[in-house]
């Protein structure tokens, strides 16, 4: 099992759901954000399912980016 408690491995699952969530979150904004720069008529025939796509597509992007970076400074 190796030396670590369970309050580290609780700590560690813990970052990892924030990382995740704050990744979703971050990614949201970023994919809201470009949609409002396109225009109305670009706006409106995008479809949900393409939307999606693209937040779970920026948000994998930027846990990578904020897990990559805690894993260096630990």
């Amino acid at each position: 099992m190796g030396n670590k408690s369970p309050n580290a491995r609780s700590g560690r699952m813990m970052r990892w759901v924030l990382t995740a969530g704050l990744s979703y979150l971050g990614a949201m904004f970023v994919v809201l954000g470009c949609l409002s720069l396109l225009p109305k008529r670009t706006q409106t025939s995008l479809s949900e399912t393409a939307v999606g796509w693209a937040v779970l597509g920026v948000s994998v992007v930027l846990f990578t980016l904020f897990a990559g970076r805690s894993r260096g400074r630990s």
